[in-house]
């Protein structure tokens, strides 16, 4: 049975970034936690309340999020995701829109080096504008709308939704080995998030921001160091509103429009860079991981720059080898080729669809179903 939690942090959370660290570094700027992180918290709290020894038995627990929440002074949660891939903040005069990406084929009499068998990305009405950066998460609920065609209005975005998280920097000194004290010259920089509570036009906000996780194992409510530096967050248990589920008549949308627009959640690796493994890589014909009676038909992809991701092996001590993710926001549109058994949303609405189980168990991937029509984008 799935049990839901919440971690609200205390203190600014600092998670590396993936870029090299050093002398000569700079700043490792603030990043957004990866799924391996949650993943490695929640286990590690596991062992701890049940007195059980670290084994690989611990890496076998599913563990899905993190997902970025505003918390309400009540208590309730909204849940928040990153920006998908197929939307563009153009400036046009004194207005800012934000302009769909579509898949579509190319005008006559051009050409590109994209694979005959995927469609480009075109946007569907003509525009000369800018483009300006804009909220880099979107409320969940606006994003399902703009997966079903909705428009969505920039200034609602800048409302509802959260332009960047905020920042917190910490300057550090090494230490001289022989005499502890501090080496000349050398200086350091560290990134955090901070998600407490912040002041906008004046007034100070009555939300917070909060991070939403889902996974097998009972924890109880407990303080808990969450990132590095030790830095303290608190665990819940479920919250009013907490790990969203999908519209109930998103499953018939999806039959009825004979085609699927997936959007990640949270980083995804793939084996094939930004194609997915599990398709073959000559048709772009498969079946997602945890949805295996559903045919797929790669049509079209909107991803960006890659993200690295690392981390440090308890088992041997010593740092993973950097592998590149697929960022969260990117959108797969898929044309079905069969009819799934009723319920088969189910075991794909924020599931994980990245290639390795290990992957998958620890969250990479987590995928928001919707429907697209195929056919009206031949």
């Amino acid at each position: 049975m799935n049990q839901d939690y919440l971690i609200e942090a205390l203190a600014p959370l600092v998670f590396r970034s993936g870029k090299p660290f050093g002398a000569q570094a700079g700043v490792d700027g603030a990043a957004f936690p990866l799924p391996s992180s949650l993943a490695g918290l929640l286990r590690t709290l596991y062992a701890d309340q049940q007195k059980a020894e670290f084994s690989e038995d611990l890496r076998k627990i599913p563990v899905a999020g993190p997902l970025l929440a505003r918390r309400d002074a009540d208590g309730k949660t909204r849940p928040l995701a990153p920006r998908p891939a197929d939307a563009l903040y153009l400036k046009d005069g004194g207005l800012t829109r934000v302009v769909r990406l579509s898949p579509g084929p190319l005008p006559q009499d051009t050409g590109c080096d994209l694979r005959e068998d995927l469609l480009p990305l075109r946007m569907t009405e003509r525009l000369d504008g800018k483009p300006v950066p804009g909220p880099q998460f979107w409320p969940l609920d606006r994003l399902m709308e703009w997966g079903a065609g909705v428009t969505v209005e920039f200034r609602t975005l800048e409302t509802e939704g959260l332009g960047a998280l905020a920042a917190e920097e910490r300057t550090h000194v090494a230490l001289d080995d022989t005499t502890l004290a501090s080496d000349d010259g050398r200086l350091f920089q560290t990134g955090g998030i901070d998600l407490a509570p912040c002041q906008e036009a004046g007034t100070w906000q009555q939300h917070d921001l909060v991070f939403l996780a889902r996974t097998e194992i009972k924890l109880n409510s407990t303080l808990a160091t969450f990132g590095g530096e030790r830095r303290l967050s608190r665990l819940h248990g479920r919250a009013t509103g907490g790990w969203p589920g999908h519209p109930g008549d998103l499953e018939a949308k999806i039959l009825a429009a004979k085609g699927l627009r997936l959007s990640l959640a949270t980083p995804a690796i793939f084996a094939e860079g930004h194609l997915p493994g599990w398709l073959d890589q000559k048709t772009l014909v498969g079946s997602p991981p945890a949805c295996p009676a559903l045919s797929l038909k790669l049509r079209a992809v909107a991803v960006e720059r890659w993200l690295p991701v690392s981390g440090w092996d308890l088992a041997k001590h010593q740092p993973r080898a950097m592998r590149k993710a697929v960022a969260a926001g990117a959108v797969y549109w898929f044309e079905l080729l069969n009819v799934p058994a009723p319920g088969f949303l189910d075991t794909l609405w924020l599931k994980p669809v990245s290639d390795h189980a290990q992957d998958r168990l620890d969250g990479f991937g987590l995928a928001l179903p919707g429907a697209w029509n195929p056919i009206a984008h031949q």
